[in-house]
């Protein structure tokens, strides 16, 4: 039985849509991902109610935060204490948005956008971030924390 070229590159592309497909599917089905959503949700909620404390809480004891133009804070007092400098120079809330997470045993890593807002709405900051999360006891911690500007240098 002979199949056509037509006929085997049909079935060849089908079966290279379905890798993909499936594997695509796989990575947005990650089992990491719905809890560190969750934690990311809390941590905006927890930026709005300008609370520094409960941010730093959402670190691994032994993190470390690499903010923009300044050296790296390693720990939760260290980190507490720069996102109440942040909150305390006007910043009122953070928007989050995850574009993607994958995990493998206890380590995982997100990325994303963000944006920080003053009191009247104007946006002070926006870029995006990379971070990677330690499950400690159970729940996924922010461990290492980075993110750079969009906006020219200067403006930040």
């Amino acid at each position: 039985m002979r199949v056509s070229v037509a006929r085997r590159s049909a079935i060849l592309i089908l079966g290279v849509s379905m890798v993909v497909g499936t594997s695509l599917t796989l990575r947005a089905q990650d089992p990491a991902r719905a809890p560190i959503e969750a934690a990311v949700k809390k941590f905006v909620e927890a930026f709005a109610k300008q609370d520094a404390a409960a941010l730093a809480a959402a670190y691994s004891p032994d993190a470390n935060v690499f903010p923009p133009n300044a050296p790296i804070i390693k720990g939760r007092a260290g980190i507490q204490k720069m996102w109440q400098d942040v909150m305390t120079s006007g910043i009122v809330t953070v928007s989050l948005v995850t574009t993607e997470v994958e995990s493998a045993g206890n380590l995982a890593y997100e990325s994303g956008t963000y944006e920080m807002k003053t009191k009247d709405g104007k946006a002070a900051d926006r870029g995006k971030y990379c971070v990677v999360w330690k499950k400690v006891n159970g729940q996924w911690l922010l461990h290492r924390d980075i993110w750079s500007t969009d906006l020219p240098a200067g403006k930040s």
